[in-house]
C-alpha cells in the first residue's frame, strides 16, 4: 500500500473542481446552498462529491448518512483513510458524500499536520483514481482553521447572503477575508458568485437585492430565489429542498444556479435545457420520499442548530400539535389552586412537624 505522500506526489491525475459555500456570517443558507446546489449538479450528469464540513453537521442529516456511513471527514484529517475510501453513495446517482462529525471543532489543528499550513485539506482531497468532477465544501462560519482549510483547498467560491440590515457588512467582511486567503494560503481561489437567497416580497428585500446588485454588479448571480416556505419545511424534515419539492420553484432555481456554475456566471438557460435535470430530480423524489418519511421529522440532538433557509433557526409545529404554552399555563392554575387550598388545611401540622423533627 502507498504512504500518503507516495499519492500525493503523482500529480498526473485530473483533479475535480472544489467549490466551496461560505459566508462569515452564520445562517445565511450555507447548508441548504451545499446540499441543493451539489444535487442540481449531480442531476446535470456531473459526478459530485459533497463534503459535511461544518461541526455542525447538517448537511449530513439531508441523506440518511449518520448512521451508514463508517468514514468521514475526521477519518481523512487525520490521515487514516485516502479520500476515494472516506466518501459514501447517497441514494442520487452521481452524488457522494464524505460526511461529517462534531468531533471536527476537536480536529481543527490537524490542518496544520501536514506541511505546517492550513493548505492540509487540499492534499487530503488530492484524488489518486476516479475523481468526481466536482467537490462542493459546506464550510462553517466565522474564520477558524475549518474555514481557513476549506478557501486553501478550494479553487471557487460561493457565497450565500440573506436579505437585512447586516447583509451588506457581512458580505464586505467575507471577501475581505477571501482577498487574505488569495493573497496568502491560495492565490488561485476565485469567486463564482454571490447568491441572494430568501428574498422577501416587501421594501427590505427588494432594497436589500437593489442594493446588492448595485454594489457587486459584476459578482451577483443572476439566479436569485424568493422566499419559500418549502425551504422551511424541507429543513425540518431534514432533506434536500429539491427532493421535498422537486417541482417548487426553489427546484428550477438550483438547476439554473447549477448551469451558470457549469456555463459561467449569468449564464441564462432555457426550460428545455434544465428539463433533464428537473426530470431526474423528479425521478429521485419518487424512489426516496418513502424513506425520508418513514425516518420521521422529530428533531434529534444531532440536528440542533440547523440552520433554515428562513433564517430563523426554528422549526415548524409538528401536524396535530397542541399549544404547549397555554396547556402549562393552565396546569400551573390548576396546581396553585390545589397548593393554596392543601396548604389552609394541611400546611400548619406538616410545618410544625417538619420544625419538631429539626429541633425547632
Amino acid at each position: 500500500m502507498h504512504s500518503h505522500e507516495d499519492v500525493f506526489d503523482t500529480p498526473d491525475t485530473r483533479q475535480p473542481t472544489i467549490l466551496s459555500v461560505y459566508n462569515q456570517k452564520g445562517g445565511v443558507g450555507k447548508t441548504t446552498t451545499s446540499v441543493n446546489l451539489a444535487l442540481a449538479l449531480a442531476a446535470m450528469g456531473k459526478s459530485v462529491v459533497l463534503i459535511d464540513f461544518d461541526p455542525q453537521s447538517s448537511a449530513t442529516s439531508n441523506f440518511l448518512l449518520r448512521d451508514k456511513a463508517k468514514v468521514g471527514i475526521n477519518d481523512l484529517l487525520r490521515q487514516e483513510t485516502f479520500v476515494e475510501d472516506a466518501i459514501s453513495p447517497t441514494a442520487f446517482d452521481g452524488l457522494s458524500m464524505i460526511v461529517g462529525a462534531r468531533k471536527l471543532y476537536s480536529l481543527e489543528h490537524a490542518l496544520d499536520s501536514r506541511g505546517g499550513s492550513q493548505r492540509g485539506l487540499r492534499k487530503a482531497l488530492h484524488f489518486s483514481h476516479n475523481p468526481p468532477d466536482f467537490v462542493v465544501i459546506d464550510c462553517p462560519p466565522a474564520l477558524g482553521h475549518l474555514a481557513a482549510g476549506a478557501l486553501a483547498a478550494s479553487d471557487r467560491l460561493v457565497v450565500p447572503v440573506f436579505p437585512g440590515r447586516y447583509a451588506l457588512d457581512g458580505l464586505k467582511r467575507t471577501l475581505s477575508v477571501v482577498e487574505h486567503i488569495q493573497n496568502g494560503l491560495n492565490p488561485s481561489l476565485s469567486l463564482a458568485g454571490i447568491l441572494m437567497l430568501s428574498i422577501t416580497n416587501d421594501e427590505i428585500g427588494r432594497e436589500s437585492l437593489t442594493q446588492l446588485r448595485a454594489e457587486y454588479p459584476d459578482q451577483m448571480f443572476r439566479t436569485a430565489f424568493p422566499y419559500d416556505v418549502d425551504v422551511v419545511k424541507a429543513t425540518y424534515r431534514r432533506m434536500p429542498a429539491a427532493i421535498f419539492s422537486p417541482e417548487g420553484r426553489t427546484t428550477a432555481r438550483f438547476a439554473a444556479l447549477a448551469w451558470e456554475i457549469l456555463h459561467g456566471r449569468g449564464a441564462a438557460p432555457t426550460d428545455a435545457q434544465l428539463k433533464p435535470a428537473l426530470d431526474r430530480i423528479r425521478s429521485w423524489h419518487e424512489a426516496t420520499d418513502a424513506s425520508y418519511s418513514s425516518r420521521g421529522t422529530s428533531s434529534s440532538p444531532a440536528d440542533e442548530g440547523e440552520e433554515t433557509y428562513g433564517g430563523t433557526g426554528s422549526r415548524p409545529a409538528a401536524a396535530g400539535a397542541k399549544p404547549r404554552p397555554a396547556r402549562t399555563l393552565i396546569a400551573g392554575l390548576a396546581g396553585l389552586v390545589v397548593g393554596f387550598a392543601l396548604g389552609a388545611v394541611l400546611g400548619q401540622p406538616i410545618i410544625g412537624k417538619v420544625l419538631a423533627g429539626l429541633g425547632g
